[in-house]
């Protein structure tokens, strides 16, 4: 198994079976290209990111990315396909339009995570190219309340939510 496999496992592990967690050090997003395919984008407020997974809530693992260098900063990449800057640990599966996705990030020693955002297909289809949906911070009776925005907001506000 691969190294940023089992990180990918461990954060889900650590996700799913404890009450604390690993501190937050960046902001995942999730979005649509021009042609309709997944991007993932991570926003780095401190330290760095070494890896990405997308899971559903069962814990099943449906794609994993590696950055070939630690993450700083703004990070994008697609998740349907080779990016510069990053590996394919675990290609994308077929996803559910009407299934709930988290995209997580951290760490490989996890000592910091990316505050991951949960999605579904279906709802991502009404944003437009370029716009980015990540958790707003926000919880409601029905669960986590996703933004949508530009990258630029996403860059400006990301920061807030991990402070």
């Amino acid at each position: 198994m691969r190294r940023p496999l089992l990180l990918a496992v461990a954060l889900l592990l650590v996700l799913l079976t404890s009450g604390c967690s690993v501190p937050p050090a960046a902001v995942s997003g999730v979005g649509l290209d021009e042609n309709g395919e997944l991007v993932g984008y991570v926003y780095v407020c401190r330290h760095h990111i070494d890896g990405m997974a997308l899971y559903a809530a069962d814990g099943d693992v449906h794609g994993s990315w590696g950055a070939v260098e630690p993450v700083t900063g703004l990070a994008t990449w697609s998740l349907s396909g080779p990016s510069a800057g990053w590996r394919v640990e675990t290609r994308l599966t077929d996803l559910d339009p009407q299934r709930e996705y988290t995209l997580y990030g951290g760490t490989d020693d996890n000592s910091w995570s990316a505050k991951g955002v949960t999605f579904r297909l279906d709802a991502l289809a009404s944003t437009d190219p370029g716009q980015v949906t990540y958790w707003s911070g926000e919880i409601d009776r029905r669960g986590e309340v996703n933004a949508v925005a530009s990258v630029e907001e996403f860059t400006r506000d990301a920061c807030d939510l991990v402070d």
